[in-house]
């Protein structure tokens, strides 16, 4: 039945003939339809990883923001007569400079 050619009016139609014939020819409006669903799909993957990035920037942003306020609050503290306290402020610099050193 493979190599048997169908007569004109026959309903019947090979199936592996008719895939081939429909992979081969695209309609304009099928290629028109594919390069818009990988366009569609390019600008979603990029929008994720602009969200993604943003994402992480503003937690680096928080956490710097977090980590300065924490120092000024430390730094700012006075003894009772008004003065600096200069405890708090080497205690800050041992930190930095054990930080360093890891």
């Amino acid at each position: 039945m493979l190599g048997v050619p169908f007569k004109r009016g026959s309903t019947k139609t090979h199936p592996k003939t008719f895939i081939q014939k429909k992979q081969k020819k695209m309609s304009s409006y099928q290629k028109t339809k594919l390069e818009y669903e990988r366009i569609k799909d390019e600008r979603a993957r990029k929008r994720e990883e602009f969200l993604k990035d943003k994402a992480q920037r503003e937690e680096a942003l928080k956490k710097y923001k977090e980590k300065k306020k924490a120092t000024y609050q430390l730094l700012k503290r006075k003894t009772k007569k008004g003065q600096p306290n200069l405890n708090l402020h080497m205690e800050l610099l041992l930190q930095k400079i054990q930080a360093q050193r890891k």
